[in-house]
């Protein structure tokens, strides 16, 4: 037996040897990564451990479409690299902060969303089970502002970013390359590449394909904004075939919002008077100028968030924020004292009306609180789509490589600043998974 045993240990090791000269004569000969090993009759076939590089992918705008669009390119070992024109990633989802106060956090644009859907209930639960996002407790009412009556939401189940809204944000970015406060002003088609470049024609990045989450980079409003043409618009004049991605964007229709923040100590007269309110958010119906009223505590504060109608920001279009992205990154006149005059009146009349409100609620902060930070006037331009069912632009053009995504090419759902949020991240799920599809 013993004979045997070694006879057939030396048998499977000559084998061995044999099959391992084949395998380097394949690949000193074939010198690619795939091969069949001739002295089987290519019977057998093996790839080398060289892979092909990846996909260099640039998404422009660090929204929650962006953010889970990258998420899903970057799990399937894309190169990508976000670029944002803010100072961190959340558009909607964004938390105002100050380094001069630590533990500030204000969540001015959404305050809570939905998740409806099982395709975003699926991203959600690893973000949940690291305490990125936690279901929210909070009320939220409806208040008639002529009969101070209030009624319980339909909303349902709630969900915020933990600590704060841009942690849903940043927690998708783990491991994708930023760019924050970089505006991409310009795109070039060069060498089967794209091209990015900023306003000052600065190189930017090559990439093998270009996502595109904000419809401003080819409507009017950028012009009127920045002042030169938007990026997408000028890049169809010069490829015609991507027109029918391009040419919709201009009719993309959304919901300004004026915003006002407060804050306050955590305990004190003006967070007794705020704990008043008949809910943690109130939406407000028959008033010519609040639409939304939030309460919200964080990091020893308790903070006042007041959104405008859209009438009212409709009233005032040519008034941006002085420290916003526009006035930051690119136009001169967001930064005049002329903007500065007409945005300390706007913040003077939306927090004067919202005050007013509140005092006929009996929840108004006594006129000696001092707040430790703002009122501060903020402007929501395109964060909030408003398109009808049936509006939505095609989003890929496989040929050249550009995707573009965004609420406003998701399929319709209930128009709602608290749906929004879910709509935009399953376009860019969807998105992400209709990309790979292609590679």
């Amino acid at each position: 037996r013993d004979f045997f045993f070694c006879g057939a240990i030396d048998l499977c090791m000559g084998v061995g040897r044999v099959l391992a000269a084949c395998i380097l004569v394949a690949v000193l000969v074939s010198g690619s990564r795939a091969f069949s090993i001739p002295c089987l009759g290519g019977a057998l076939k093996l790839r080398s451990s060289e892979m092909p590089p990846a996909k260099r992918i640039g998404i422009v705008g660090a929204g929650i479409a962006g953010c889970s669009l990258a998420k899903v390119l970057k799990d399937k070992g894309m190169a990508v690299t976000v670029f944002e024109m803010g100072r961190g990633a959340g558009g909607r989802m964004a938390t105002r902060k100050s380094r001069e106060i630590p533990g500030l956090a204000i969540n001015h644009g959404a305050p809570v969303f939905s998740a409806s859907q099982e395709d975003f209930q699926r991203m959600l639960k690893p973000l949940i089970d690291s305490g990125s996002v936690k279901r929210w407790n909070g009320t939220i009412a409806t208040l008639d502002a002529g009969s101070l009556q209030t009624s319980p939401s339909a909303l349902g189940d709630a969900y915020v970013g933990a600590p704060d809204m841009s942690s849903v944000c940043e927690a998708l970015l783990t491991g994708v390359e930023t760019r924050f406060q970089t505006q991409v002003a310009g795109i070039e088609r060069q060498d089967k590449e794209w091209l990015l470049r900023s306003k000052d024609e600065k190189e930017l990045g090559r990439f093998d394909w270009l996502c595109v989450t904000s419809h401003t980079m080819g409507h009017p409003r950028w012009q009127r904004v920045f002042g030169f043409a938007p990026p997408l618009e000028t890049l169809a004049g010069q490829h015609p075939q991507l027109s029918p991605l391009a040419e919709p964007l201009k009719d993309v229709v959304t919901t300004p919002v004026m915003v006002t923040m407060v804050t306050y100590p955590e305990a004190g007269p003006a967070a007794d008077a705020l704990a008043r309110l008949p809910g943690d958010i109130l939406d407000v119906a028959s008033h010519p100028s609040i639409s939304r009223i939030s309460r919200q505590v964080a990091g020893g504060f308790v903070s006042l968030v007041v959104h405008s109608t859209p009438d009212f920001a409709r009233r005032f279009e040519h008034v941006y924020g002085s420290t916003s992205a526009a006035a930051l990154l690119a136009a001169e006149k967001w930064k005049t004292e002329e903007n500065k005059s007409n945005e300390k009146d706007v913040l003077a009349e939306l927090h004067g009306d919202a005050l007013g409100l509140l005092l006929r609620l009996n929840a108004s902060p006594p006129a000696d609180s001092e707040p430790v930070f703002g009122p501060v006037l903020h402007r929501w331009g395109s964060a909030f789509a408003a398109n009808p069912p049936g509006t939505n632009p095609p989003v890929v053009n496989e040929e050249l490589g550009l995707a573009i995504c965004g609420d406003w090419t998701a399929a319709p759902a209930p128009s709602s600043l608290y749906y929004g949020v879910e709509a935009s991240a399953v376009s860019g799920l969807t998105l992400g998974r209709s990309i790979l599809s292609k590679l």
